[in-house]
């Protein structure tokens, strides 16, 4: 056989195979793309559903309002996809929705779907928020209702009464409570928000696959895997979060799965510094410790400052 002979068929055999993979890397490509456009609509649409919660009410006091909120989300979301004025398109895109959490100062709320009869008999099925459930926790005989800062709300069933204020304030008068002790508030606190949360959502989620196969999406949904400090950074303020999943971006089975968080920043947090010290390693201090001399860069948490290598002041124990 000639050279030329082998080097056609050497082609012949190749050229399918350079094709595919160069389909594959398209396909690739034009996913990954797809994904980026989709992480912006989401972004967009917690953004805009954070701003619009916000209600001022009597006194310019601030309300949180759960209704403004998840219409402004999906009005965002249809716009962005282009289906303002299809009902159907909307219906089938809501259905990638599986859950939306809104996160309050003292309590989170949850919409998901649920299924009741209505008016004529028929079963339905609709995305409804449930009943706002408090960031409850109960230890040493005592009960604790926290916040998304310190403040705490206390109850002793032995005295039936209620303490309401900072962990140590509190401790004074109830000694006996661990939880308000200084290494371990913020711990549980956090734990505990994020527990309840993230336990409601894993719910919502798997219970959504009943809903989701009657729109013909056989997309099999499930909690997605969400690290602990993720889930930290997601509960520093009242926000808007929301998780998007099953929406098909891909020749080859390839699907979108991703969740946003809008922040409303109405929460005060305490902000922290961190300074060189003397034996030239860096240290994060609360803003009034007594040894802090220069407050450059504030941080919202002792995880940012943990990040940024800084270790806690000995002093002020943030």
């Amino acid at each position: 056989m000639k050279l030329t002979d082998l080097a056609i068929l050497f082609v012949i055999i190749l050229l399918p195979f350079i094709l595919i993979l160069r389909i594959k890397s398209e396909n690739l490509q034009n996913t990954a793309y797809k994904s980026e456009v989709i992480n912006r609509y989401l972004d967009t649409a917690v953004e805009d559903a954070s701003e619009a919660m916000i209600v001022r009410g009597v006194n310019n006091k601030i309300e949180i309002s759960r209704e403004n909120a998840v219409n402004t989300f999906l009005n965002t979301l249809f716009i962005n996809f282009n289906i303002a004025g299809d009902e159907r398109a909307k219906s089938i895109l809501s259905a990638y929705i599986p859950v939306i959490v809104l996160i309050d100062y003292d309590g989170y709320s949850v919409m998901s779907v649920e299924e009741y009869t209505n008016s004529f008999g028929e079963k339905e099925q609709k995305m409804i928020w449930k009943p706002k459930r408090p960031y409850v926790y109960e230890s040493d005989g005592f009960i604790y209702l926290f916040t998304l800062d310190q403040r705490v709300t206390v109850y002793s069933p032995a005295e039936n009464r209620f303490y309401e204020g900072l962990p140590e304030d509190i401790k004074i008068n109830l000694p006996d409570a661990g939880v308000l002790d200084n290494d371990l508030f913020n711990d549980v606190r956090k734990r505990t928000i994020v527990e309840a949360i993230k336990s409601d959502v894993n719910i919502a989620i798997n219970k959504h696959n009943k809903y989701a196969v009657r729109f013909g999406i056989t997309y099999s949904f499930s909690p997605p895997s969400i690290s602990d400090g993720d889930w930290y950074r997601n509960i520093e303020d009242v926000g808007f979060l929301a998780f998007f999943q099953g929406l098909p971006i891909g020749f080859n089975g390839q699907r979108y799965n991703s969740f946003a968080l809008g922040a409303a920043r109405i929460v005060r947090k305490s902000s922290y510094y961190i300074e060189k010290s003397a034996n030239d390693l860096f240290y994060y201090h609360r803003e009034k410790c007594r040894i802090l001399t220069e407050k450059n860069k504030p941080y919202d948490s002792c995880e940012e400052c943990a990040l940024e290598g800084a270790f806690p002041c000995p002093i002020c124990n943030p």
